[in-house]
């Protein structure tokens, strides 16, 4: 038997500050049109980064569907210091690929660009998925190139991943 999922990796949609703070309406309206959006994929499991940006932006998906989030620091961008930005790219997909569940129920993982980034490279890894056949930008450092509401839907067959299509919702 087929069995079809996903595994959503989202970046919250609001714009880094120094303070955790809640989301503006043009960014509360975003993360409920993601809402309207991502539903449709039936998520079984909501996972947040550790700030808030993440909390909320999941926060009207969790709603609809009656959901909890779960927050996890292994989806945190901080790393301790680390010679290059190949080392950083391994430990965050290190910690991150952790706090997935089951591969075959779908899932929204919500944090910053960076994590996401680590996060589809060490998927496609494990299941030996060849991403070079994709137009994706990857950043491992530097700024979050990943736009708020942005990322990726990693669509899987038994599982395992089978195709990548950017998340891009306007």
């Amino acid at each position: 038997m087929l069995m079809l999922s996903a595994l959503i990796l989202l970046r919250h949609v609001a714009h880094p500050t120094a303070e955790p703070a809640p989301l503006t309406d043009a960014q509360s309206r975003r993360a409920w049109a993601l809402a309207d959006f991502l539903q449709l994929y039936n998520p079984t499991t909501l996972l947040s980064g550790p700030g808030r940006a993440c909390a909320d932006t999941l926060a009207p998906l969790a709603s609809r569907l009656d959901l909890r989030v779960t927050t996890s620091e292994d989806l945190s961008a901080q790393t301790p210091k680390l010679p290059g930005a190949a080392h950083t790219a391994i430990w965050l997909a290190a910690k991150a690929i952790r706090t997935l569940p089951d591969p075959r129920r779908t899932t929204v993982v919500c944090a910053e660009g960076v994590v996401l980034t680590a996060l589809l490279v060490a998927v496609a890894a494990r299941d030996g998925h060849d991403l070079s056949g994709y137009d994706l930008t990857l950043p491992l450092e530097g700024p979050d190139l990943v736009p708020p509401g942005g990322g990726w839907v990693l669509h899987r067959d038994d599982g395992r991943l089978a195709e990548v299509k950017a998340l891009a919702m306007r």
